[in-house]
């Protein structure tokens, strides 16, 4: 599942159609800002201490599930809400990065950050005995998306899918993202502002998702002219997952392309019906890994962080709270029964077969590059 940042890489494309996740609590309207909590160490591995800043998706920080673990240690630690994955390597790109010690990416990006970009240290697995054979599944251990040139670059802590939402008492499920088109939905749905989730399906709508992210420059005005009848039929294209909560709850809207199911848990409390809809388009697939970047100066609270996330019981708390599914395999027998039968782990290796989204090579002679693509979707924001 190795991610090129060269011109024949990042060529797989997920087209598997599954199930989701159990969402998330008491986000809502959550920006990127920054927010205090506190953090403690685990004593038997790395030992951890003093103050702990970490950047993380919004509501996969683990703040309630690792709130017992927390209070054993009492390491201080600042947590920042990522809304996009571009915000992370925006803090390490100019001189003098703050002292981040842990952030999250997209494995679409781990050639970007390992390779070009060189923001990511070296994870000693040494300090990280959650991190093993036995317990993770087959897929995240030693993978080249993260290990590469005898090194651990990231850990892979989460996966899951981003795809359609919808108002199950306003809207039958969608059976493809071109039933969102329909007349009566004018104004109604609405858009993540997610490059990761959203260039993919911009691809497939245009019916070019097998050759993602490899598209030539008219290609990509292809992709970008169908994917703007979505965003002409689009309310909004919603910053954050508080702004989509806040859309769906007051009815503005009654289904998003490229969500995160992670809000579900929040619009339940609320009485509001959201689910999820896999189209034959298929959904968004996904890693998201911890990794250190070079800024990092509290690694040892860092991989102590690291390994209690991988732990199996943190692990089901986490896929249940935002509805996507845990890297442990053992932490499949902890999931409740609805989270469970979610996916059908057992199909694990089928789900992966086609491998992982990656992102647009840098430079290209050839094929619509990063930052074409970073234009496009710019041009195509600027149009709402």
């Amino acid at each position: 599942m190795t991610r090129k940042a060269g011109d024949n890489a990042n060529s797989s494309l997920v087209t598997s159609a599954i199930s989701r996740r159990a969402a998330l609590a008491g986000m809502a309207g959550l920006g990127a800002g920054a927010f205090l909590l506190r953090l403690s160490s685990l004593p038997a591995q790395a030992a951890a201490g003093g103050e702990l800043q970490v950047m993380a998706w919004e509501g996969y920080d683990l703040t309630n599930e690792l709130a017992d673990w927390r209070k054993t240690n009492g390491v201080t630690v600042e947590a920042t809400s990522i809304a996009n994955q571009d915000d992370v390597q925006a803090k390490f790109v100019a001189g003098n990065p703050p002292p981040i010690d842990l952030a999250e990416y997209n494995q679409a990006y781990a050639d970007l950050y390992i390779r070009e970009m060189k923001i990511v240290t070296p994870i000693d697995v040494s300090k990280v005995p959650n991190y093993n054979a036995d317990n993770l599944f087959s897929q995240f251990y030693d993978q080249p998306t993260w290990f590469a040139e005898g090194q651990h670059w990231g850990s892979p802590y989460i996966w899951g899918f981003n795809t359609i939402l919808f108002n199950a008492d306003k809207l039958a499920k969608p059976a493809s993202y071109a039933d969102l088109l329909d007349p009566s939905l004018k104004g109604k749905i609405a858009i993540m502002d997610d490059t990761v989730s959203s260039w993919p399906v911009a691809a497939r709508v245009a019916g070019l998702g097998e050759k993602y992210p490899l598209l030539t420059k008219d290609e990509l005005g292809k992709a970008f002219a169908e994917f703007s009848k979505y965003r002409d039929q689009a309310r909004v294209i919603a910053l954050n997952q508080g702004e989509l909560v806040n859309l769906m709850v007051s009815g503005e809207v009654v289904a998003a392309l490229c969500a995160d199911p992670s809000i579900i848990t929040q619009t339940d409390q609320q009485n509001m019906k959201i689910e999820m809809a896999m189209p034959k388009e298929g959904p968004v697939l996904w890693v998201d890994a911890w990794f250190i970047p070079i800024s990092a100066d509290n690694v040892e609270a860092a991989h102590a962080f690291i390994n209690q996330s991988l732990d199996p019981a943190v692990q089901a708390k986490v896929a249940m709270a935002v509805v996507q599914a845990p890297v442990s395999k053992k932490a499949v027998a902890l999931l409740d029964e609805k989270s469970r039968n979610r996916i059908d782990y057992n199909a694990i290796d089928s789900i992966f077969a086609a491998g992982l989204p990656g992102i647009p090579p840098r430079a290209s002679d050839t094929h619509a590059t990063y930052d074409d693509w970073i234009a496009a979707w710019q041009e195509f924001k600027a149009g709402m």
